[in-house]
């Protein structure tokens, strides 16, 4: 009984542990020297394809080296990329998504520029219109468009999809499934009306009947007298896990404030070197390196600073909802306790950035 009660609260202490380990993570995130390196090779070779005419094998490189290192000029040679493989629909929304990117960027010509081509690419862009009659419309209903499943608000629109062949499916509780394929080749709006699902056969009554008869059911086991549970030994084990979650949570609010203060001093670092102004416009790649640096270790910051509430919060309450252990005489009494053994204690330090915990069983 104590073993599974000190199992169950040291699952609980690693989840909390966990938890303080969201900055770490979110750097993890971040592409290392190693991975930009293996970016910008991929973004090289795929432009050298390109040039070559090799359109076909440029693109899996520049989609991969922008999966890696996400920039707004690898986004802009993909869609180019795109377009000329025919994806029309993929390009066009990835010059939108370059535009956006520009304009938040301070970048007037590149925003100028990429919205001109998308612009130039919404005529030939084809879409698929999913229709749901409403005799059709079950209750249930759910359908998917290349395996993806399509959300009620996305019945009936239009949406810009690349040109190739696209499946359809519809299925519904006790109806029977239903899928067509369509082909979409040109410009324009293909759409596709979804028939009213039929329901499903029954199965037939007699061999119903029939299963039924041939099944033998089984008596219940005996029933075995209920086993009285002892009281637990040394109190509650929620109010030493209540105290390393308040320390834990102090440790996580004060790397948040700290990595708060680095990312307004990059911030400012940026503005006052003279390379972005004071609306956060970046005037050289200097800038936007200390500005996306910044946001990067504010973005952090703020993570943790959560989760360190979080435990904070958690441990408080664990701690003052923490019934109170039984003593000694009492658990004598019950004919299941040992006069003499302590109840769990523990004991949470907390130093520059670090923390410590000792306890007795």
């Amino acid at each position: 009984m104590i073993g599974g009660a000190r199992r169950r609260a040291f699952a609980l202490l690693s989840t909390l542990v966990a938890l303080t380990a969201l900055a770490p993570a979110a750097r993890a995130a971040e592409p290392t020297r190693e991975e930009r390196a293996a970016a910008v090779a991929l973004f090289d070779e795929g432009r050298a394809l390109m040039a070559a005419g090799k359109h076909a094998e440029a693109c899996p490189k520049l989609a991969e080296s922008h999966q890696i290192d996400p920039g707004i000029g690898t986004l802009f040679n993909l869609s180019d990329c795109y377009e000329r493989t025919g994806r029309i629909a993929t390009a066009w929304i990835g010059f939108r998504d370059v535009a956006a990117a520009s304009l938040s960027a301070g970048q007037a010509e590149r925003e100028r520029v990429a919205r001109a081509r998308a612009a130039a690419l919404e005529p030939r862009v084809s879409r698929l219109q999913i229709v749901v009659p409403k005799e059709a419309a079950l209750s249930g209903l759910e359908l998917t468009r290349d395996g993806i499943a399509l959300g009620r608000a996305l019945w009936g629109t239009a949406v810009p999809l690349d040109p190739g062949e696209h499946r359809i499916a519809a299925a519904a509780p006790g109806h029977e499934p239903w899928e067509t394929k369509v082909v979409i080749d040109k410009p324009g709006v293909v759409s596709v009306t979804v028939p009213a699902l039929e329901r499903a056969a029954e199965p037939d009554s007699a061999a119903r009947s029939s299963a039924t008869s041939s099944v033998t059911v089984a008596s219940p086991p005996p029933a075995r007298p209920p086993v009285t549970a002892s009281p637990p030994q040394g109190g509650s084990i929620r109010r030493p896990i209540g105290m390393v979650g308040v320390g834990l949570g102090a440790v996580g609010l004060g790397v948040g404030t700290v990595l708060g203060f680095m990312a307004k001093s990059t911030f400012d670092e940026a503005t006052e070197g003279g390379h972005c102004d004071e609306e956060g416009r970046c005037i050289d790649q200097t800038g936007l390196d200390l500005r996306g640096d910044a946001v990067r270790t504010g973005n952090i910051g703020t993570v943790v600073f959560i989760g360190g509430a979080v435990l904070a919060v958690g441990g408080a309450v664990l701690w003052i909802t923490a019934p109170s252990a039984p003593d000694a005489g009492t658990a004598s009494a019950g004919g299941r306790g040992r006069a003499g053994h302590a109840p769990f204690r523990a004991r949470v330090g907390l130093g520059p950035g670090s923390a410590w915990i000792a306890g007795t069983f």
